[in-house]
């Protein structure tokens, strides 16, 4: 049996790709004007960049209400000192979904708002209501900051020069060694690396099947083939789901889910909650299902969350941890990576998650077992020296390959004649 080794990687680690961090995230989503977004009679939401909105009246009042929350936000509770973040906010909002938190300051905006916009009118949501959608646009706002258009092509395989002497490091430990690779990102990018890049697509599992799934989607495209005449054609796409079946040695945990993973629920009687991931922007997901009268295959439409799933919060996500099933699923395969693990490199994690804090230490660190944090910036935490960890101060792109082989247990090099 080969031994393991866990990475476990922060969005530092994805920040060399020019994917926003979190501090890039908090400057373009603490102030959004209506203006510069479309919310879709499908529910969802994204920026114009630009564009021209076709119909400025689509769910308009959603789009006044998410300007003017985040305003209040920003004007009513916090403090002069304190700077926006997103995860911060979302805990002062969801906790008013869950457990009606902040209901009177929330509430009282409501009100404010109502009288602003529909005085007299009875045309409007209620309160939990007003946030459920304002929660279902932000967090897709939030994971279109996430995307970038070349993970959803389907290319060939390719080599990343600026992610070599990594990925070379990776190719060492596989020679000996099964990684348990664990991101707290929601991007799509190692998703990408480890599916298309030549050393390491073979090797690679993250869960979800293509084999034997029932599920599609649909896909729209707009053709003009070199001429004025606009060709419209939607196209059926098959669509991998979520088994739980990590069965090579390059495994990919996304421990805060993905802007990619979608929830569907399949038809009654037997209705079941299903992800997908959704690589294709899908409009619409189908079931293939067999007619029970005429025996035929044919798809049912099924219904979907719209807003992707992905954990967000400072606090308010490690009630997931043990909480939802897919999610307690999740962090019993980290417990038990970690406590199997001969090695832990960290990677672009500021160590600011307690509830994750708590695993490293108590399935990995307090076992007497060696850590490794690469970061530009040391992290704030008692944990490097307290359990005598190396300390890297350079960000993943820029350590040498000669620095990650060092960094390797000779018990974990391969076996030389």
């Amino acid at each position: 049996m080969r031994p393991n080794v866990s990475i476990l990687v922060g969005s530092g680690f994805s920040i060399p790709e020019e994917i926003p961090g979190v501090r890039q995230l908090n400057q373009r989503l603490y102030k959004i004007d209506e203006s510069e977004i479309l919310i879709h009679t499908d529910q969802r939401a994204i920026f114009l960049n630009g564009q021209d909105d076709p119909n400025r009246w689509s769910r308009w009042d959603e789009r006044i209400f998410l300007q003017e929350f985040l305003e209040f936000y920003s004007a009513e509770v916090l403090k002069p000192s304190e700077e926006f973040h997103y995860e911060t906010f979302y805990d002062y909002y969801s906790g008013y979904l869950t457990n009606h938190e902040n209901k009177e300051a929330i509430e009282g905006f409501y009100k404010g708002f109502n009288d602003k916009h529909f005085k007299g009118s009875d045309n409007h949501r209620d309160c939990y209501n007003r946030i459920s959608d304002f929660n279902r646009s932000f967090n897709q706002l939030l994971a279109s900051q996430l995307h970038k258009t070349k993970y959803f092509e389907d290319i060939s395989t390719l080599n990343y020069p600026p992610y070599n002497p990594f990925i070379g490091f990776l190719r060492e430990l596989l020679k000996t060694s099964d990684i348990k690779f664990h991101s707290l990102n929601h991007d799509l990018f190692f998703d990408w690396l480890g599916q298309h890049h030549s050393d390491l697509w073979q090797h690679f599992t993250d869960g979800y099947q293509l084999e034997g799934s029932p599920f599609y989607g649909t896909v729209s495209y707009d053709f003009n083939g070199g001429t004025d005449k606009k060709v419209h054609k939607t196209y059926y796409v098959k669509l991998e789901r979520f088994i739980d079946k990590f069965d090579k040695p390059l495994a990919l945990y996304k421990l805060h889910g993905s802007v990619f993973n979608t929830i569907v629920y399949t038809p009654q009687p037997d209705q079941q909650r299903i992800r997908l991931k959704d690589n294709y922007a899908v409009s619409h997901f189908l079931m293939e299902i067999t007619d029970p009268v005429t025996g035929e295959q044919k798809f049912e439409n099924l219904w979907d969350e719209v807003a992707p799933d992905f954990l967000s919060g400072t606090t308010n996500k490690t009630r997931f941890y043990t909480g939802d099933p897919y999610y307690k699923n999740l962090f019993k395969h980290f417990e038990n990576n970690l406590s199997t693990s001969e090695l832990l490199v960290v990677i672009g994690y500021g160590f600011q998650d307690p509830g994750i804090n708590e695993y490293l230490e108590k399935n990995f660190l307090a076992r007497g077992k060696h850590m490794v944090v690469i970061d530009p910036y040391k992290p704030k935490t008692d944990l490097i020296e307290k359990y005598k960890a190396t300390y890297i101060p350079k960000g993943v792109t820029q350590v040498t390959y000669q620095e990650y082989l060092q960094q390797i247990p000779t018990e974990l090099k391969p076996k030389t004649e």
